[in-house]
């Protein structure tokens, strides 16, 4: 157990680090656009594999300096909408949506600082979501989610327009770049 939360500790301060030297760029809230984030590839960002019993933490995320340039964060909160933090924090991964295909390019972690296990069951409740803001909009191809959560992809700002559905997993989304909101359940 002390050797886990020392790893933990150490992760946690490598990755405070690494995305201070590489100053990462904050979601947009309330319609502010954040910088546009770098085009290209770069170096995919890998998770340690997972099973129910452990949740999925921003700690856990394994992000090279090269995938930090281009990783943006957004800690929501229930029943809310827009990012309340844009920087790395401690909290549950909820989504990650990515800029390409097969989860590549830039992407968004949203995490929600007050879980500890997980979403709730079901798609009828309000775990928060944001808007993308311009920079990020109709740029998303692909999402993941985590730890019982589902996210829902809406072509207009603050959840309006046609909607994607939930998704859990969709490595090229029949919605593809065309997300400029999403929601969380």
């Amino acid at each position: 157990m002390r050797t886990t939360t020392r790893h933990r500790t150490i992760r946690t301060s490598v990755a405070g680090a690494v995305v201070s030297l590489v100053g990462l760029v904050s979601l947009g809230l309330g319609g502010t656009s954040a910088a546009a984030a770098p085009d290209g590839d770069g170096t995919p960002v890998q998770v340690e594999a997972v099973t129910s019993e452990k949740p999925v933490m921003v700690e856990d995320l394994k992000i090279s300096a090269a995938a930090a340039r281009s990783t943006y964060y957004c800690a929501v909160r229930d029943g809310t909408f827009g990012c309340k933090n844009a920087k790395p924090g401690t909290g549950l991964v909820v989504a990650r949506l990515y800029q390409h295909k097969d989860f590549g390019g830039f992407q968004v972690v949203v995490f929600n600082p007050a879980y500890r296990v997980g979403c709730s069951g079901g798609t009828g409740d309000n775990e928060g979501g944001a808007n993308l803001g311009s920079a990020l909009s109709n740029r998303v191809s692909s999402v993941k989610t985590y730890n019982s959560c589902d996210v829902k992809l809406y072509n207009g700002n603050n959840k309006t327009g046609a909607t994607s559905g939930f998704i859990h997993r969709d490595n090229l989304l029949a919605f593809n770049d065309r997300a400029n909101s999403f929601r969380i359940s």
